[in-house]
C-alpha cells in the first residue's frame, strides 16, 4: 500500500466518485478521479473489516437532514440552504489515503487467517473508512477528470503559478 501511495496516488485532493463492495462481497472498490491523471479504480482485496464513520460535523448534519440535501438540483431549488450537500454525489479526499503500519486489527486478522493483512484509512470531507485487507490494486479506467479538475489545481500547476508571482 505504501508503495502505491508514494508512486501512484496523490496524498490528498482527489475525488471519491463512488465506493462500495464488489458484487461478490469480498473486495471493496473506490472509483477515484485525479485532476492530473483521470479516473481510476482503487481495489482493496480480501476485505475482512470495514469501519465507516461520517466526517460531517453533528451541527452540520442537523442543518442537512432534509432530503433536499441529497439532490443538488433540489438543494438549488430550495434556495441553497446552509448545510452539507450530499447531492454533489462525490467527496473530496482529505486528508486522503493513509497506510496504517502494524494496525492492531490487521495484526489480529493476520494471525487468525494465517495471511498477511494490512490496514488503510480513506478520509474525505464526507466520510472516514478504515479497511483491513490483503492486497490493493490501482487500475486506470479513463482520462476523465472533469469533475475534480473544476475544483482542484494540480500541484505542478500551483508551483508554476507561484513561480510567476
Amino acid at each position: 500500500m505504501r508503495e502505491l501511495l508514494d508512486k501512484e496516488l496523490p496524498e490528498i485532493d482527489f475525488g471519491v466518485m463512488n465506493h462500495g463492495f464488489a458484487d461478490h462481497g469480498r473486495d471493496y472498490i473506490f472509483i477515484i478521479e485525479i485532476a492530473s491523471g483521470g479516473t481510476f479504480e482503487l481495489l482493496f482485496t480480501h476485505v475482512v473489516q470495514l469501519d465507516y464513520q461520517t466526517r460531517v460535523a453533528d451541527e452540520v448534519w442537523q442543518r442537512s437532514w432534509a432530503d433536499e440535501f441529497t439532490s443538488y438540483q433540489a438543494w438549488e431549488a430550495a434556495g441553497e440552504p446552509d448545510g452539507y450537500v450530499f447531492g454533489t454525489n462525490w467527496s473530496l479526499a482529505y486528508p486522503g489515503v493513509t497506510a496504517m503500519d502494524e494496525h492492531s486489527d490487521a495484526v489480529s486478522w493476520s494471525r487468525r487467517l494465517n495471511q498477511p493483512m494490512h490496514a488503510a484509512q480513506v478520509e474525505t470531507d464526507r466520510f472516514s473508512i478504515l479497511l483491513v485487507y490483503s492486497g490493493v490494486r490501482l487500475r486506470r479506467l479513463s482520462a476523465e477528470n472533469s469533475t475534480v479538475s473544476k475544483v482542484i489545481i494540480p500541484l505542478d500547476e500551483w508551483s508554476e503559478k507561484l513561480s510567476k508571482n
